[in-house]
């Protein structure tokens, strides 16, 4: 990206973080002295600000009364090509927007082609395999089959699964394969689990022992590996980099298959994506810094809307919905 396109993509963010502040608690003084100050930099940065309020109240979410805002505006001025560029830029946001909402609602249509099993947000389901292993699918999770000859192999697509695999005996002498960002887990024992994160995906053995081993860059042989006993977990990404092993207190860390979310110490950003698989609607954080804010508790997983108050609460922040797209956390 340019550095003209980074720079309109960090003010259309710092824009939507002034709108969502101003629709909470009345800014302090020094909190307004900020804005005008910020509004008064540059030109792009009130008809931005303009823009995201515009859209911010279409969404519903200043549909009253825009409080604050007219003790700091003045009245809007005649539309440059500054703002006609973010009028433009906004619609782009909309129409993702109303693509991501289709992709919440019906699913992604990529997983539904590709998957041979899926759960939808909040989902648990067990799934048995051909040779007698199981798969519980953790919500908002895909797996692919791809069993040949040589091995048993399956694709965690997306999200998170606790194996369960038939030991090789008697006639069964493939081993068992599970495939997820770019790296595979092999079964030396029978439990694990694997949670997908994108670029990376994170392996915790369960029983017995497995193999986790890390591929590198794409069309290269190079791969690093590692064996884990019960109780021990690592990550590895897709770039073929591996991390520590490092001991995982298994209850906790499986608690989702009981209706549970434990978090102990998690950055704010892996509590938020674990949750976005939980519900239909999509948490968003505006503010980097904030994700990196760390998160304790335990959640029924039946009221996650009480989750989002009690983290908020908690890290003192505030919260805004759009009941039941979106809800931005600032």
């Amino acid at each position: 990206m340019s550095d003209s396109g980074q720079y309109a993509e960090d003010v259309e963010q710092r824009a939507a973080e002034w709108v969502a502040r101003l629709d909470g608690s009345p800014l302090s003084d020094m909190e307004k002295g900020a804005l005008r100050a910020w509004l008064g930099a540059d030109p792009e940065h009130r008809a931005a600000f303009e823009e995201a309020s515009a859209t911010w109240r279409e969404l519903g979410a200043l549909r009253h009364d825009p409080g604050p805002l007219r003790t700091v505006l003045t009245p809007p001025r005649q539309a440059s090509a500054a703002r006609k560029a973010v009028r433009i830029g906004a619609l782009v946001g909309l129409l993702v927007l109303a693509a991501g909402v289709a992709r919440f609602q019906f699913g992604d249509p990529w997983l539904m082609l590709a998957a041979d099993y899926r759960t939808a947000p909040g989902e648990l389901r067990t799934i048995s395999l051909p040779d007698g292993s199981t798969v519980e699918l953790g919500p908002s999770s895909a797996i692919a089959l791809a069993y040949g000859e040589d091995e048993r192999r399956v694709r965690l697509l997306v999200g998170e699964a606790f194996f369960t695999v038939a030991p090789r005996a008697g006639a069964e002498s493939r081993p068992f394969v599970a495939e997820a960002a770019g790296g595979t887990t092999t079964a030396l024992g029978t439990r694990f689990v694997i949670e997908e994160s994108g670029d990376a995906a994170d392996v915790l053995a369960v029983e017995h022992q497995v193999e986790v081993a890390s591929g590198a860059a794409a069309g290269t042989a190079t791969r690093n590996g590692v064996v884990l006993s019960p109780g021990q977990e690592v990550r590895y990404r897709s770039d073929g980099r591996i991390g520590r092993i490092r001991t995982r207190d298994i209850e906790t860390a499986t608690a989702w298959r009981r209706g549970m979310l434990v978090f102990n110490g998690a950055r704010l950003n892996h509590v938020v994506e674990t949750l976005n698989r939980y519900r239909r609607g999509r948490i968003v954080i505006l503010d980097g810094e904030l994700a990196k804010r760390r998160v304790s508790g335990v959640f029924p997983t039946s009221d996650l809307d009480d989750a989002i108050d009690t983290i908020t609460s908690e890290l003192g922040i505030g919260s805004r919905s759009i009941y039941p797209l979106i809800t931005v956390l600032y």
